[in-house]
C-alpha cells in the first residue's frame, strides 16, 4: 500500500499545471491597410473573451468617415456573443459586418446631442473570417473616437490567432484590448501613420547663456511649462451605461465584461463589470455608473478578488475617482432569506392561529399505562 501511494504522488506531480492564457498583440506601428495579429495560447474552454478595438483619428468636420477592421479571423467561435459599438463626433453612425456563417449585422443609429452614438446587438460568433466590421458616419467634429467590441463564451481550440486590417486611417492611433474571464490580458496602443508631434505648452527663454540680456545680470524668466490645466474630456462605454471623465484619459477605453471573481461577504453584483483600458494606466478621472435603487458601492477587480473603493451616490449616477485602470463594477447588498417566526404558545394565551406542536410520546406514557390497568381489571371483574 505504501508503495502504490507513493507511485501516485509521482504520477501527480508529474502531470502538467494548468497553463494560464498567454497573448502578444504585434506590431505596435502600421501603416493604413496593414495587419494586426493578436496570438492566444492556453485559453480554457468556455472562458468569457472580449476583444476591443478602439482608434482616435482627425476627420475634416461634415465629412463622411469609415473604420474598418477588415478581414477579422477568429480561430474560436464565440457563444452567448455580443457586438458593439460606440462613436463620439458623428450626426449619425452605423455598424455593418457579414459574419462567417452567412449572416450579416447592419444598424444606423442618430447620435444624441454630445455627438455620441452607441450600438449593441447580442450576436453569436462563429469561427472563421468575417469580410470586414465597418464603423462610417457624418462628423460633427474634428476628431473621432470610434470603438468595436466583439465578446463571448470561447468554444474551439485553445490556441490560435486572431487577425485583421485596420483601414480608414491614415493618421491616428488605435487600442488593441483583450480580456479573458474579467482580467487584462493584454492592451496594446498601436501607431497609424505617423503621430502628430506633442504641442510646445513652455514659454522661449529671453534670457541666460542663450538669449538676448540687457544689463550686467539677467532677470528674464527661464523656459516655464504652461500651468493652464487641461480641460475635462469623457469616454462612455459601447452601450452607454458607464463613462470616464477626466482631463487627462486619451486613449483611455471602457469595455464591458462579464463578472468573473470573488465577491466580498454580503454583497452581490448590480451588471456587468467594465474594464478601463489599459489596466496598468495611471488615471486621475472619475468612474461613473448607473445608480441602482438600493444601497450600492463601486469595487474593482484585485487579484481575482473585488475591493470595495470609496464611491458617491449623486441622483441617478454613483462615482468614485479612480488612479488606475482596471475592471470595475457595482455591488449591491446580497438578498437575505426571508424567516418567517412562529411565535410560541402559552397557557394564558389561546392558541386560535397557530398550529399546535404534535404532543411528545413521553407525556402520553402515564395515560397509557393507566388505560392498561383499567381494561385488565375490567376483564378480570
Amino acid at each position: 500500500m505504501k508503495r502504490t501511494g507513493i507511485v501516485l504522488i509521482l504520477l501527480l506531480l508529474l502531470i502538467p499545471a494548468a497553463m494560464a492564457a498567454s497573448v502578444t498583440i504585434t506590431p505596435t506601428t502600421i501603416e493604413s491597410g496593414d495587419t494586426v495579429t493578436v496570438n492566444v495560447k492556453d485559453l480554457s474552454e468556455n472562458a468569457t473573451f472580449s476583444l476591443g478595438i478602439s482608434a482616435e483619428f482627425d476627420v475634416t468636420e461634415g465629412d463622411v468617415f469609415s473604420f474598418s477592421a477588415r478581414d477579422l479571423t477568429l480561430p474560436f467561435a464565440l457563444d452567448q456573443g455580443k457586438v458593439s459599438a460606440y462613436t463620439k463626433g458623428t450626426a449619425w453612425t452605423e455598424l455593418a459586418a457579414n459574419l462567417p456563417d452567412g449572416g450579416s449585422v447592419s444598424l444606423n443609429y442618430t447620435a444624441n446631442a454630445d455627438g455620441e452614438c452607441r450600438i449593441s446587438q447580442p450576436r453569436n460568433l462563429p469561427s472563421g473570417t468575417l469580410d470586414a466590421v465597418t464603423l462610417s458616419g457624418k462628423a460633427v467634429a474634428g476628431n473621432i473616437i470610434t470603438q468595436v467590441e466583439i465578446s463571448g463564451t470561447k468554444r474551439g481550440p485553445d490556441d490560435g490567432t486572431i487577425s485583421f486590417a485596420i483601414e480608414g486611417i491614415e493618421s491616428g492611433t488605435a487600442t488593441v484590448a483583450v480580456y479573458i474571464d474579467g482580467q487584462e490580458a493584454l492592451s496594446q496602443k498601436i501607431t497609424i501613420g505617423t503621430e502628430p508631434a506633442p504641442v510646445e505648452t513652455g514659454i522661449p527663454s529671453t534670457g541666460g547663456n542663450g538669449g538676448s540680456s540687457s544689463g550686467g545680470s539677467s532677470s528674464s524668466p527661464s523656459t516655464t511649462p504652461s500651468t493652464t490645466p487641461l480641460p475635462p474630456t469623457t469616454t462612455s462605454s459601447a452601450d452607454g451605461k458607464v463613462s470616464l471623465t477626466g482631463a487627462d484619459i486619451g486613449g483611455a477605453g471602457l469595455l464591458s465584461l462579464a463578472v468573473e471573481g470573488t465577491l466580498p461577504a454580503g454583497w452581490t453584483t448590480a451588471g456587468s463589470a467594465y474594464a478601463v483600458t489599459p489596466a496598468d494606466r495611471a488615471l486621475n478621472a472619475t468612474l461613473s455608473f448607473p445608480a441602482p435603487n438600493t444601497t450600492a458601492t463601486i469595487a474593482r477587480l484585485e487579484n481575482g478578488t473585488w475591493v470595495i473603493i470609496p464611491s458617491v451616490i449623486d441622483g441617478d449616477r454613483i462615482t468614485a475617482g479612480i488612479t488606475e485602470g482596471g475592471s470595475y463594477a457595482v455591488l449591491v447588498p446580497a438578498e437575505v432569506p426571508t424567516q418567517t417566526v412562529i411565535p410560541a404558545t402559552t397557557t394564558t394565551a389561546p392558541a386560535t392561529t397557530t398550529t399546535p406542536a404534535a404532543t411528545p410520546l413521553s407525556a402520553l406514557l402515564p395515560v397509557l399505562a393507566c388505560a392498561i390497568l383499567i381494561l385488565v381489571q375490567n376483564r378480570r371483574g
